[in-house]
């Protein structure tokens, strides 16, 4: 939502919008332009400067820390630069000091100059290595900080502090009352979700994957504005690929959306010729494991002029289960049994859940999400918005007894009502991204996993992978017979291209207790 370059000497201003920017000095604050956000201050009743999602129900309200929209606030105070976030996280904000001035950007690869030299975080690592992702102020290097959901950043000549908010209330299920029609509220909820959001509908586009969360998102926008929505969507390969062009065309046509745009992923699959991570260009470890085929689908949306793109985002936690009724589900596989996970992975897997933040209001899992998909949908020039992560449909969510959440009945009924059988609800063929990866693994992945094992990787040199186990692995992929889980070694790939396009040699050091 904003980039920055911070020095202390400039907190206190006087600040200037260039229509652009804000200045002080050499300091600037820079918002991301588009017709979904606004940009407020500093004024004389108060020096703060924000930058907010539009909210077309309240127009012309100033603004509150109940602000339905997200948002970011800095407010200057006596040589202390207080940057406060907003509940939604649409869009992330990573913030590092380097010679006593503060780097922000919602992008981490303009911060690049900063990292080269800093070190690791190992837990960070660890969480790479595995997917066990956790919502927190740290990052993969030592200094740089995530401002979490309603998290503060302290800024001034003492250097940079972070501050967790308390932790949010959550509701438990509840029965539901004599009558109630869930769908039909669920239905309620949703419109009112996207009445918050800004946008022109000849603009917006919809993820439409053909799964049950961006479905019902696409239903309600093309309900809306019949005609109006672009559908969009990478179409992964084989049956299911064939099977997903099917529904998605019968979707289109029942939901009344507009026009129709799709990738092929057998054309843009992970580590393609040419694609950044392939040629050692600059990418994050925050970027999406199928950078190749988003940012191909991003560009063909832009060429259509696509300005706000609505996603699923949020579906699959507004229903989750909670930890009692996750208890009665079989536990999965541990992802740090592996068989290429170095010793030191394994000692490490106590401290997955080191400086993790509060409970957030939007689930984290959600948010870690949403802070993934931004950064690449920010540079096509678009925003994102995420309708299912919205706080009064999650808190609805939670109220759900477990008949309505287990299996997403919630999301399957809805679909039914608006006139989806089956075919659509329930396909014969599994519609997934494994297969994308398994194919782009075959192609790519083992000669990249053997050129990481060729030139040496500190990954290796500091026992978070074990190389032998690594070099079978490519082996089974490159003939055509992996082992089950080995598709998860595209995590591997993925931090060690993005160490490496950051031109990362050093070793990670450890992270003080």
């Amino acid at each position: 939502m904003i980039k920055l370059r911070i020095h202390p000497r400039d907190i206190d201003g006087p600040w200037t919008w260039t229509g652009r920017q804000w200045q002080a000095g050499t300091s600037w604050i820079e918002p991301y332009i588009h017709p979904a956000l606004e940009v407020l201050g500093p004024e004389d009743t108060s020096p703060a400067m924000i930058i907010r999602e539009r909210c077309p129900i309240m127009t012309g309200q100033p603004h509150h820390t109940g602000w339905p929209g997200d948002f970011i606030t800095l407010q200057p105070s006596n040589g202390t630069m207080w940057i406060e976030a907003g509940v939604r996280g649409v869009a992330p904000l990573y913030l590092i000091v380097t010679d006593t001035v503060l780097h922000g950007s919602w992008d981490v690869a303009d911060l690049a100059p900063s990292l080269r030299q800093a070190p690791l975080n190992e837990h960070e690592v660890v969480r790479q290595l595995s997917t066990t992702f956790r919502y927190t102020h740290d990052t993969l290097w030592q200094g740089l900080h995530w401002l979490t959901e309603r998290s503060q950043a302290v800024f001034g000549a003492h250097g940079l502090g972070m501050r967790y908010p308390l932790p949010a209330g959550h509701g438990r299920p509840r029965e539901l009352a004599p009558g109630a029609d869930p769908v039909a509220a669920y239905e309620q909820l949703l419109v009112l979700a996207l009445s918050r959001r800004f946008y022109d509908p000849a603009s917006t586009a919809v993820e439409l994957s053909g799964g049950l969360d961006s479905a019902n998102v696409a239903a309600s926008l093309g309900a809306a504005h019949p005609g109006q929505i672009t559908a969009a969507a990478m179409i992964i390969v084989g049956p299911a690929g064939v099977q997903q062009q099917d529904r998605r065309r019968q979707m289109i046509d029942l939901f009344r959306l507009g026009p129709n745009v799709t990738t092929s992923m057998i054309d843009n699959l992970p580590l393609r010729p040419g694609g950044r991570r392939a040629s050692r260009a600059l990418i994050t470890p925050y970027d999406e494991l199928y950078d190749e085929g988003k940012t191909t689908l991003l560009g063909l949306l832009r060429s259509h002029g696509v300005r706000t793109v609505a996603t699923g985002i949020g579906g699959d936690e507004m229903v989750a289960l909670t930890a009692d009724e996750l208890s009665r589900a079989p536990l999965g596989t541990d992802p740090l049994d592996l068989p290429w996970t170095g010793p030191h992975s394994r000692d490490l897997r106590g401290g997955i859940d080191t400086g993790t933040a509060p409970a957030s209001i939007v689930n984290e899992v959600t948010l870690l999400a949403a802070a993934c998909v931004a950064p690449p949908i920010l540079r096509a020039g678009m925003w994102p918005i995420h309708p299912l992560a919205d706080p009064a449909l999650i808190r609805f969510g939670e109220w759900l007894p477990y008949s309505w959440r287990h299996l997403k009945r919630l999301h399957v009924a809805r679909l039914e009502r608006v006139g989806c059988g089956p075919y659509l609800v329930d396909p014969p063929l599994r519609e997934n991204f494994e297969p994308v990866m398994d194919e782009a693994l075959h192609r790519h992945g083992a000669a990249f996993l053997r050129s990481m094992l060729d030139r040496g990787s500190p990954l290796i040199d500091d026992g978070y992978l074990n190389p032998d186990e690594l070099a079978a692995a490519a082996t089974r992929i490159a003939d055509g017979t992996p082992a089950p889980g080995d598709h998860s070694v595209c995590n591997v790939i993925a931090l060690e291209a993005a160490l490496s396009s950051f031109g990362h040699a050093e070793s990670p050091t450890p992270v003080p207790a």
